[in-house]
C-alpha cells in the first residue's frame, strides 16, 4: 500500500506507514484526503470513522434468522443447548494462593498424588516401591514413580536424572546401550512425572524401560443422538492491525445466511479475543484500538451478529486482560458484557454430553523449545504430549505458573475433543480415541513470526459433528 501511495506522490509519515501495513481496505479513504502528505492523526481519523461506519451496521440484537415461507428453519434453532460446566476444574473465584513456597509444595505434591494414580502397571515382575525403599532393593526389579528434578549427561554418554516423590530422592541412570529406551529419554524434560523400571546396582537406579502416565489405547468417543455442529475458535486478536477483518465478516455472514451452517450450535472459543494493551515491548505500534475496553466491544459487537440460537463459550488466553500465569480466571462480566458463557483456562466442558478440554496453549511454546523433533508446523504433534504426560504444562518456570491447592493443569480424565490455540496454525489428530484441534487464527502474520519463519493458518474454522463424530474444515482467507 504504501508503495502505491508512493508512485501517486503521496508521502506517509513513519508513524502513520507502522498502521498502514498490509491495510489495502484504507486505500480509496486515503486517496479520497487528496493530501500530498499522510499523518498518522490522517489515519486514525479513517479508522475512527471506519469502526463508527461498521458499529451503525451492527443491529442493536442478535439477528433472529427470518425463515422465508417454504424454507426449512436451521436444525441448530430447534434445540435448546446442553452445555455442563465442570466447575471443580475451573479456577474461577477460588484462587487462594499467596505466592509463599508452602503453596509451592502443596501444588507439586497434589501434582505427583494425582498423576501417580494414573499410572497402570502391567509388568508383574516389577515390585513397586517408594525412592527411600531403594537402597533395601538391590539388584531387585522394581518400579518407581517419580517426578523429575534434573537431567544431565554423564562422562560416558549416558543420561543421568535426579528423580524425586514424597520419600526422598535418587540418582536415576538411562544407559546408552539401551539404545530404543535411551532414544526415547530424550524427550524426558524437568518436572516430568515417569514411571521407571529397574534395579539398583552401586547406589544407582538402572533403568530397564520407563513410561509415562499416557491414555489407554482403545478408547471410543462419545457421540451426540442430535445432529448438532461444533466451531471452534481461537485467537482473534480485535484491536491488532493485522486483525483479518474481510475474512472474519465473512465467515459472521456465513454463519447467519449459509445453509451448511445451520447445525451450528455452539462456537467454542480458545482465547486471545483481543489483542491486550502491554502483552509485548512496543506492542503498541501494532494497535489501532489502544483501549482494552474497545477492543472488547469489538467483541461484543461480534457476538451480537451471530444468530441469536448459536452459544458461545469463552476461555482467556495470554493476551486477554486476566492474569498471565496459569490457570487463568474467566473474563469478567465489566469487560466482556455480550450473552457468552465465560470459563477459565483450562476448562473442562460438556458439550451434548461430549467431553472437552479448552486450553489456550502457551505451553506449546516450552514442549516446542524443550523437546526433539515438534515444531510449529504441526501444532497436533504437540498436543499429543499434553495426552501422553497427562498435563497441559509441565514446565515450571518456562511458563508463569500459580501455585494453587490443587493443579489445574492435570488432566485426570482423557477427553473426547482437546481444543487448544496460542501458535495460530491449524492442526488436527486422532489420538488414542481424542479428537485434537488446533484452531488457528484470524491474525495475519506478525512480525514476529515473520523472524521466527512462522507461517500462520488464518481463516480456517474446523467443524465438528456431535452425531457423526466427523470434522471438517470451512476456509474465509
Amino acid at each position: 500500500m504504501i508503495e502505491r501511495l508512493s508512485k501517486k506522490g503521496i508521502r506517509v509519515a513513519l508513524d502513520a506507514e507502522e498502521i498502514l501495513k498490509n491495510r489495502e481496505d484504507l486505500i480509496d479513504a486515503v486517496l479520497s484526503l487528496n493530501k500530498i502528505f499522510i499523518s498518522r492523526e490522517d489515519v486514525e481519523k479513517i479508522l475512527k470513522e471506519k469502526e463508527e461506519k461498521e458499529k451503525k451496521e451492527v443491529e442493536e440484537k442478535k439477528p433472529e434468522v427470518v425463515v422465508k415461507k417454504g424454507e426449512k428453519p436451521p436444525e441448530a434453532k430447534e434445540y435448546d443447548p446442553d452445555i455442563v460446566i465442570d466447575h471443580k476444574r475451573d479456577i474461577t473465584g477460588k484462587s487462594r494462593t499467596t505466592g509463599k513456597v508452602e503453596d509451592f509444595i502443596a501444588y507439586f505434591r497434589n501434582r505427583y498424588k494425582r498423576m501417580r494414580r494414573l499410572f497402570v502397571s502391567t509388568r508383574t515382575e516389577y515390585a513397586d516401591a517408594d525412592i527411600k525403599e531403594l537402597k533395601n532393593k538391590d539388584k531387585k526389579k522394581v518400579r518407581i514413580v517419580g517426578m523429575v528434578y534434573k537431567k544431565s549427561p554423564t562422562a560416558k554418554g549416558n543420561i543421568l536424572l535426579i528423580v524425586e516423590d514424597l520419600t526422598g530422592t535418587f540418582k536415576v541412570v538411562i544407559p546408552r546401550n539401551n539404545e530404543k529406551v535411551f532414544e526415547e529419554a530424550k524427550r524426558i524434560v524437568k518436572d516430568d512425572i515417569i514411571a521407571f523400571y529397574g534395579k539398583v546396582v552401586n547406589d544407582l537406579f538402572i533403568v530397564d524401560d520407563f513410561e509415562w502416565p499416557g491414555v489407554p489405547l482403545m478408547r471410543e468417543r462419545k457421540k451426540s443422538e442430535r445432529n448438532l455442529e461444533v466451531a471452534y475458535l481461537s485467537d482473534i486478536h480485535f484491536g491488532s492491525n493485522k486483525f483479518l477483518s474481510a475474512p472474519f465478516e465473512k465467515f459472521v455472514n456465513w454463519l447467519k445466511k449459509d445453509e451448511r451452517a445451520g447445525r451450528i450450535k455452539y462456537l467454542i472459543i480458545a482465547g486471545d479475543i483481543v489483542d491486550g494493551i502491554g502483552v509485548y515491548p512496543n506492542q503498541e505500534k501494532e494497535l489501532i484500538v489502544k483501549d482494552i475496553e474497545k477492543q472488547y466491544e469489538m467483541f461484543d459487537d461480534f457476538v451480537s451478529a451471530l444468530p441469536d440460537y448459536i452459544s458461545v463459550i469463552v476461555i482467556p488466553g495470554n493476551h486477554d486482560a486476566v492474569r498471565r500465569g496459569e490457570p487463568m480466571p474467566a473474563i469478567g462480566s465489566d469487560l466482556i458484557k455480550s450473552d457468552v458463557l465465560s470459563v477459565g483456562n483450562p476448562a473442562r466442558v460438556f458439550i451434548d454430553g461430549v467431553s472437552h478440554i479448552i486450553y489456550h496453549g502457551t505451553s506449546l511454546d516450552s514442549f516446542i523449545a524443550n523437546i526433539p523433533k515438534l515444531s510449529y508446523t504441526k501444532p497436533e504433534e504437540v498436543m499429543k504430549e499434553y495426552l501422553i504426560r497427562r498435563h497441559l504444562s509441565p514446565f515450571y518456570g518456562d511458563n508463569p505458573i500459580i501455585p494453587e491447592e490443587i493443579d489445574y493443569m492435570v488432566i485426570d480424565e482423557v477427553p473426547d475433543i482437546l481444543h487448544v490455540g496460542h501458535v495460530h496454525k491449524n492442526g488436527y489428530a486422532d489420538y488414542r480415541g481424542t479428537l485434537l484441534i488446533n484452531s488457528g487464527t484470524f491474525q495475519a502474520q506478525t512480525e514476529y513470526q515473520i523472524k521466527q519463519g512462522h507461517v500462520p493458518t488464518p481463516g480456517e474454522i474446523p467443524i465438528y459433528n456431535l452425531k457423526t463424530g466427523k470434522l471438517s474444515t470451512v476456509k474465509f482467507a
